[in-house]
């Protein structure tokens, strides 16, 4: 399928999850439906980062999503077809096919109008008003901040960010990374966030805030709190946020410590090295730290610790 998208220039073929639409879009996703390697996918992905950092394959909701939204385009509100599929993707392109089948509810179109993404400002805040929750989504990925307070872009993403909807709320919070401002009002929002049901809306409103420097001593409690979550892009958002700080109250040392140990027995050594570089920050004497905490554990366990305490304070002088 690769090749076939090479042969005829299309500009994605090297990213594999293109692939895999290309595959359903063609109507060989009955065979591919039953691989199960399409069900692996790191458990930390940001569904929000589309062109940033694009899967290695297609997950199952996102499989199912397409095979239904390839159903939809061809007319096909029942498929027989589906009978084929295996039982993990089939149920829920069942309900994404009734969905698109009732509400016609996508930006896609079988025959695009060549300038579908070529609007300016006022049309993208137009569309952003939109019943359809595609447009809105996509109308807020196309906002563009000017760095002004309180701009219709700024306005307009406050109001988002009180959504309902879980699509547009995590578009909304992933658009404030684009901002150079740091408008009060969003920043509230985000801080309401914090403690959103959803785990990845959660994790997304404290990587923002951290970026926007601005943590508060609420946003620290809950940040140390996500350090010792299962859910490894949760606790990514936890450390990345804690780690811009240059100091941190003695509660965060604790489960930092534990994340550390964690990371260090399961041999994810991205997070040796975020959990490392971090330590650097904080504390004065983090190489007597490491010795302390872990003259218990294996000695292997120091020996990385302290290669990636050497790494952190390498980059941190080439930065400098």
């Amino acid at each position: 399928m690769e090749d076939w998208l090479r042969q005829h220039n299309f500009a994605y073929a090297h990213f594999p999850e293109i692939v895999d639409l290309a595959t359903v879009a063609t109507g060989l996703g009955l065979l591919q439906s039953r691989i199960r390697f399409v069900h692996e996918t790191p458990p930390y992905w940001d569904s929000t980062l589309w062109t940033t950092f694009p899967r290695p394959f297609l997950d199952e909701q996102s499989f199912a999503y397409a095979t239904a939204l390839s159903a939809w385009s061809r007319g096909e509100s029942f498929p027989i077809w589906t009978n084929l599929i295996a039982p993990v993707i089939k149920r829920p392109m069942q309900k994404s096919l009734k969905y698109l089948s009732k509400t016609n509810d996508s930006f896609f179109q079988m025959q695009p109008i060549p300038s579908s993404l070529e609007r300016g400002q006022s049309e993208w805040l137009q569309l952003a008003h939109d019943q359809s929750i595609s447009k809105q989504i996509i109308a807020i990925r196309h906002l563009d901040f000017d760095g002004s307070e309180n701009s219709p872009q700024e306005i307009v993403l406050t109001e988002k960010l009180h959504s309902h909807d879980r699509g547009i709320l995590l578009q909304a919070v992933s658009a404030t990374d684009r901002m150079n401002t740091r408008n009060p009002a969003i920043i509230a929002e985000l801080g309401c966030l914090l403690e959103h049901r959803d785990d990845e809306v959660s994790a997304k409103a404290m990587r923002s805030l951290a970026r926007l420097a601005a943590l508060d001593e609420s946003a620290v409690g809950t940040a140390t709190k996500k350090l010792d979550s299962n859910v490894r892009f949760v606790a990514l958002a936890g450390l990345v946020a804690l780690s811009s700080l240059e100091s941190v109250p003695d509660h965060v040392i604790p489960p930092a410590n534990r994340g550390l140990i964690r990371a260090l027995q399961t041999c994810d050594y991205e997070f040796v090295g975020l959990y490392a570089s971090a330590f650097n920050r904080w504390l004065d004497d983090p190489k007597n730290h490491f010795e302390t905490l872990l003259k218990g554990n294996s000695p292997e366990y120091l020996e990385i610790a302290m290669e990636s305490l050497n790494n952190a304070r390498e980059q941190l002088v080439s930065l400098d």
